[in-house]
């Protein structure tokens, strides 16, 4: 069983933002002739294409980079921020070369010369251009996301976490880091396999998705361990309630190779009073997990700093 992958871009459309009305219309029969397969929806400004692109996706945007509301690469900067995951083919004019070679360097997945460019070059540009942006995509996801689980690796972990004490700081709310360590795992891994100590993770997993809310986050922190990042805690009362609960989320019984297995986590817990820093946040939860499991009378421990 593989982690879960981003899916392909269902979108039919593809957007082409150009002020010249004759020059949009020679694109057009372009890419009619190429039999591109896509739905050509034209725009003559950038404000038009981002107003287009905040409500729906798109397959590809053929971008001019000379409007009259977007200068140099302005435009290209603006698509990108609204629309990140589009890929995007820029044209340029006759003399305007090192433009597009920039316009790459910027984001643009190709760029093409407007007075040498035909049917065939502009189609496979498109569709290259899309592969690309594909491609791009699916590396991404693979460099924050946990192989096994498919969830949040420890880099996307910090980088929200991050986001959300700048956020809590600003609202005066507060955020919590659960940090989980799974009891007799290695007993489950030597006994039955990797194989099904594998299957017994992506369960877990599975388990904490199933808890959280919109806008927290579950990620592997790395062997048997995880971590939850819950916004909006009210102090160690609630926190206290919230490991309870994960605490039943991973002890109920799971079938892993026709056995039924329960594992108790040890969890740490940390709040971010007066903690600006993710590491720091999560060094807190890690040592209050460990002196739970060395404590041994309740299975989690809040930080003397909450």
């Amino acid at each position: 069983m593989f982690a879960p992958q981003p899916s392909p871009d269902p979108a039919t459309q593809l957007l082409l933002v150009e002020d010249n009305r004759a020059q949009a219309a020679m694109m057009e029969r372009m890419l009619e002739d190429g039999s591109i397969g896509f739905d050509v929806v034209h725009v003559e400004t950038l404000g038009a294409a981002k107003d287009f692109l905040g409500g729906s996706r798109v397959a590809c945007v053929v971008l001019d980079l000379t409007l009259p509301d977007a200068a140099r690469l302005d435009g290209l900067m603006e698509i990108k921020n609204v629309a990140p995951e589009a890929p995007v083919v820029v044209v340029t004019a006759d003399d305007d070369a090192a433009r597009g070679v920039k316009a790459v360097q910027a984001g643009a997945q190709d760029y093409l010369i407007k007075g040498s460019m035909d049917s065939a070059q502009l189609c496979r540009a498109v569709r290259y251009s899309i592969e690309r942006g594909r491609s791009e995509l699916l590396l991404a996801h693979r460099a924050l996301h946990d192989a096994l689980t498919g969830l949040p690796n420890r880099m996307l972990l910090l980088d929200r976490l991050g986001y959300a004490l700048a956020q809590s700081e600003r609202e005066d709310s507060s955020v919590a880091i659960f940090f989980l360590d799974l009891d007799a795992f290695k007993g489950v891994n030597d006994r039955l396999g990797h194989m099904a100590g594998d299957a017994l993770l992506r369960g877990i997993a599975g388990r904490l998705l199933a808890w959280v809310r919109p806008g927290d986050t579950v990620s592997r922190f790395g062997g048997d361990e995880f971590t939850v990042l819950v916004r909006e805690v009210s102090g160690p009362e609630e926190a206290a309630q919230i490991a309870e609960r994960l605490t039943e989320a991973v002890r109920s019984p799971l079938s892993v190779e026709g056995e039924e297995i329960s594992l108790t986590p040890s969890i740490g817990v940390a709040l971010d009073r007066g903690i600006h820093k993710p590491e720091e946040l999560i060094e807190r939860a890690d040592r209050a997990m460990y002196s739970a499991k060395r404590r041994g009378d309740t299975n989690y421990e809040i930080s003397a700093n909450a």
